[in-house]
């Protein structure tokens, strides 16, 4: 009985310690799997986050890309605006036919493209004196065309027009040539006047082709007041050019 009990208690022992050692085991392979998911979870969460720092690079370079194009753009628009040239130009309106003076002058900046077209500030006495031909509002470069050297209109001076034939007229005539003018008589009026030599030189002030007249030209002569009535009274006028 006692040999009996004995084996029992060491089957049982033996049975208990094979229990605990099937436990161990399971424990440690379980630990071991635990480990292991635990080590991919860590693997995929570091490939994650590698591929979002690959998809940041890219991403931020682009940014960068876009700031330096936005500071190249800018120093362009910058340069640009500064590249101006100075010329002259006039401090307030003016009127057609004002002589020019110091005080209505002033240097503005604009373009190269357009400074061309304008007189520039080194040549700005160039313009003292003179007198403009037309209108201008302040802040507006003057150019050569604007004005003229002529001096204003004395108390018995006038501007007068007539349409001139073209045959009337001596090749290469300008403005500011000297003529004389031959007034001839209207055919139509009775009792007209023979041809007439008017008796001064006068300044050619203007030569115009009108739209309206192909065989005639529009020229207004700067000379008497009497020249006025001269030349509403001829039919015809011709024009000769002769030496200052």
């Amino acid at each position: 009985m006692i040999v009996a009990n004995t084996h029992r208690t060491i089957g049982g022992l033996i049975a208990i310690k094979g229990a605990t050692v099937s436990q161990r085991m399971i424990d440690s392979l379980t630990r071991s799997r635990v480990l292991n998911s635990s080590d991919n979870v860590e693997i995929a969460r570091d490939f994650d986050q590698g591929e979002r720092k690959k998809k940041r690079v890219p991403d931020m370079a682009v940014g960068i890309a876009l700031m330096a194009l936005g500071i190249i753009g800018s120093m362009s628009v910058y340069r640009s605006a500064s590249a101006t040239v100075s010329v002259v130009g006039v401090v307030r309106d003016l009127d057609r036919g004002r002589v020019i003076e110091a005080s209505d002058l002033q240097a503005i900046r604009i373009s190269p493209e357009s400074a061309q077209f304008f007189v520039d500030t080194s040549n700005a006495g160039s313009l003292l004196g003179k007198s403009l031909t037309v209108s201008v509002n302040g802040g507006s470069p003057l150019s050569e065309s604007m004005v003229s050297s002529a001096s204003p209109l004395g108390l018995d001076e006038a501007l007068t027009s007539a349409a001139v034939p073209m045959g009337n007229i001596p090749a290469n005539l300008a403005v500011n040539d000297k003529v004389r003018l031959v007034l001839t008589p209207d055919v139509t009026i009775t009792n007209a006047s023979p041809p007439l030599l008017f008796d001064e030189v006068v300044t050619i002030s203007a030569i115009e082709q009108s739209d309206e007249m192909n065989s005639a030209v529009v020229v207004t002569f700067r000379g008497p007041l009497r020249l006025s009535l001269a030349i509403a009274g001829a039919g015809n006028v011709r024009i000769s050019l002769v030496s200052e």
